[in-house]
């Protein structure tokens, strides 16, 4: 009797060490096949009987310097994700926006702002040449960077890399793949920015969705596969915008098999294999007031797939009658977004989202009104309209009105 403690002990001893063994194996196993699919060096592991050590890959990503490891912090394992690129020369830094942000403000401590709410509210910006960083990060960039500290909030992007880390150890190589696909797909754009990628981006802010779409259709691949993930996911997010769900799939099953635990590029997927939402009665329905819809479909806690489910879903073939401040308009005989002519294409704010210090969330309406109404229409003046809401680009926050009126 006296040796049964002795063996209880040894018997849970060896239960846990067996537990252990499996996940370290299984671990391991991971992080090797993470290792051969992203094409470097996965470092053997140290420690106690080879179980207990750090793990640790590096190599070069299309000539772009790529680490991932592990690291203790009181007692607490960590996954460390970096990408090194040649220095940008700007002293720039920037990071998720956070409460401490709205003190330092407050207090006249100020980062550098783009004159891009969706941009300005999620990221804080600093850097050594104020104008100079402004002129870097062109939209394209800033809708990259968005992303990434929206999927991953860690993220800090620095003049000479990015780096991510999260607690617990990764242990799906699905997550490592992706992760860091994400990460250098935003390293390269900010290394060389990629032409059509940036030219398209600038045509969805200014509400020509389909003028983006037949930039990214038209280019050629660049040969870079992280610049052509980028490319990618722009054209399925626009083409999901402008109806065709079947094409959006496609691009988003494609991108999911190179980055299969990507959260963005799975739930837009999952978005394109959904059934569509029911036609709209022949007698629309109205939507609502334009801050209570705007507040709904783009609160900060929304992602684009979110906002795209949610206007699918409650909005889209409702009718508005809105009225917001009018941006820019042009007549058009043919547009990509709204069809053949003749045509006025106007672009009003209904909306402006927050009332504290990150205030400034624009949202804006693209609307198509009759031939000849721009002749009685001035920039900066205040209009009322109605029509009918048949579209939305989350990213860019804008929604789409046909077949309206002012009134």
């Amino acid at each position: 009797m006296a040796a049964f403690p002795f063996l209880f002990f040894v018997g849970i001893f060896g239960a846990v060490f067996a537990a252990v063994s499996s996940r370290r194996k299984l671990a391991n196993a991971a992080w090797e096949a993470a290792a051969r699919d992203l094409g470097i060096t996965l470092k053997p592991t140290a420690g106690v009987l080879g179980f207990f050590g750090k793990y640790s890959m590096t190599g070069r990503a299309n000539g772009l310097r790529v680490t991932i490891d592990t690291h203790q912090s009181n007692d607490t394992t960590f996954t460390r994700y970096r990408v090194g690129y040649p220095s940008l020369g700007l002293g720039l830094e920037a990071k998720r926006q956070h409460a401490f942000a709205r003190v330092g403000k407050l207090l006249g401590f100020q980062d550098i702002e783009m004159g891009d709410p969706l941009f300005d509210e999620a990221i804080i910006v600093k850097g050594n040449y104020a104008e100079q960083v402004k002129s870097f990060l062109t939209p394209s960039r800033r809708v990259a960077l968005t992303g990434l500290i929206e999927l991953y909030p860690g993220s800090r992007i620095t003049d000479t890399g990015i780096s991510y880390e999260k607690r617990g150890l990764d242990s799906d190589p699905r997550q490592l793949i992706s992760t860091m696909r994400r990460i250098l797909s935003v390293a390269q754009e900010l290394r060389a920015v990629d032409r059509p990628n940036r030219e398209a981006a600038e045509r969805r802010l200014a509400g020509d969705v389909g003028e983006a779409l037949a930039i990214l259709e038209q280019a050629a691949p660049s040969g870079d596969p992280f610049v052509d993930f980028a490319r990618k996911e722009q054209l399925g997010e626009i083409r999901y915008a402008q109806g065709d769900r079947t094409g959006a799939r496609e691009i988003f099953d494609e991108l999911a098999a190179a980055a299969p635990a990507d959260p963005a590029v799975d739930r837009w997927a999952k978005l394109g294999r959904a059934d569509p939402a029911p036609p709209a009665a022949p007698e629309a329905e109205p939507a609502g007031e334009a801050a209570i819809v705007a507040e709904h479909l783009f609160r900060k806690e929304n992602y684009s797939f979110d906002t795209m489910e949610i206007f699918e879903n409650e909005y889209e073939g409702k009718s508005v009658v809105w009225s917001g401040e009018l941006k820019r308009l042009r007549r058009f005989d043919h547009d990509r977004d709204f069809g053949d002519g003749p045509g006025v294409k106007a672009v009003f704010t209904i909306a402006v989202l927050g009332t504290d210090i990150y205030a400034g969330r624009e949202v804006d309406a693209i609307v198509r009104l009759p031939h000849g109404a721009e002749g009685a229409m001035e920039v900066g003046r205040t209009y009322s309209f109605r029509g009918i809401l048949t579209r939305c680009d989350p990213a860019m926050r804008n929604l789409f009105v046909s077949d309206a009126s002012l009134t």
